[in-house]
């Protein structure tokens, strides 16, 4: 790399890990101090777990180059050792995918929350097994890669690969670095897995499943009265699910879409594209922002149709010379749905995918169980 190229690599990247430090500290601060009942809900403890995973892992991305053994070839601002290398390299890897696991677990609370009709009592279990799962095993793994001595200077500051860089072509020239290959496979492919695989089939089989929940209910009442109010708020918050799944989906993957392509290229072509490895580590380095942005995003998302508002379009449409039989008629089926109207009438739906609340106040429970 020219030597501009090598300042982009170590400093570009350090103002978006400044940003993403400071959003994910207004995060924790939120939850902790501002709205501490939040986390009475898993939804917001595992968003907190996640936040403080990404406070750490901002601190090791703004050390980047920093941590780099002093005078390391075509390094700029190296001035660490190996020890220093290490540990960013051990906390570069372990972070990483202790996001992605938490990230994840986030549809998968999402989808057992709408099955159970979030009643948390019946899901709460997984908690702790997500908890385990996102430290124990990428603590584990990044563990055998420094005791391999695996982790040295690579990409931004340090992560896996062999010294000096470059001796992969050649490994009787490597300095460090035990060959670990198969091993390194089977994780690069769990990884794969837990960003691009397992959310979007969890997210699949919620799909599947609110369809055919939504047809069931459809036929099984007429189209008139309250039903047409409910059949009409159904379809309005299905819209505002799919918008939900869509920002989920997309804010995750467009953090990390631009390092795979990267990836793949320096497989591909063998070279290196230094400017889209540092346009990539820009990217990368705005997870705790992205993450945040995400969050209040979808806190305020989700705002259904109140009833009051669809019934008064269906009786005007309906009825507009005044009373009428068919306003009398209106008036007997709102009676027989047993009040769920007069419920919604004075609560603004506030439909959540992540964090819905439990019966009787579940704008879901009202549209998708009730009948």
């Amino acid at each position: 790399p020219t030597t501009a190229q090598q300042r982009g690599i170590a400093f570009a990247p350090m103002p978006f890990a400044a940003i993403s430090f400071l959003s994910s500290s207004y995060v924790i601060y939120h939850l902790l101090f501002q709205e501490p009942q939040k986390r009475k809900r898993l939804y917001h403890r595992l968003v907190l777990a996640m936040n403080f995973a990404l406070l750490f892992m901002s601190v090791s991305n703004f050390w980047g180059a920093m941590a780099v053994p002093e005078g390391t070839p075509k390094y700029a601002g190296a001035m660490g050792s190996m020890e220093t290398c290490t540990a960013q390299g051990f906390m570069n890897i372990m972070l990483a995918m202790t996001v992605a696991t938490y990230y994840a677990s986030l549809v998968l609370q999402a989808f057992l929350g709408i099955r159970n009709n979030f009643n948390e009592e019946k899901y709460r279990w997984i908690e702790i097994p997500i908890h385990l799962l996102a430290y124990c095993i990428p603590c584990a793994y990044a563990t055998l890669i420094a005791l391999t001595e695996n982790i040295n200077p690579s990409g931004t500051g340090c992560h896996y690969a062999k010294a000096p860089r470059g001796c992969e072509s050649d490994p009787d020239t490597c300095q460090r670095g035990q060959d670990i290959g198969y091993f390194i496979y089977i994780v690069g492919l769990s990884q794969m897995f837990v960003y691009f695989i397992f959310p979007p089939s969890v997210i699949m089989a919620l799909h599947r499943w609110m369809k055919k929940v939504e047809k069931e209910k459809s036929k099984r009442h007429s189209g008139r009265g309250m039903t047409i109010v409910r059949d009409k708020a159904r379809k309005e918050m299905m819209h505002s699910v799919y918008l939900q799944i869509a920002i989920y989906l997309l804010s995750f993957w467009f953090t990390w879409v631009l390092g795979l392509i990267n990836i793949v290229y320096e497989i591909l072509t063998r070279q290196t594209s230094y400017n889209l490895n540092i346009l990539a580590n820009c990217v990368y380095n705005l997870q705790g922002f992205v993450f945040m942005v995400v969050y209040f995003t979808l806190q305020k998302m989700g705002r259904g149709p109140k009833v009051e508002d669809l019934h008064t379009t269906f009786s005007s449409r309906e009825c507009p010379h005044g009373l009428s039989v068919c306003d009398i008629r209106s008036n007997a089926e709102r009676k027989a749905e047993n009040g769920v109207e007069e419920v919604a009438n004075n609560v603004a739906e506030n439909f959540n995918i992540f964090d819905g609340v439990p019966d009787p106040d579940s704008p879901w429970a009202r549209f998708m169980y009730s009948d």
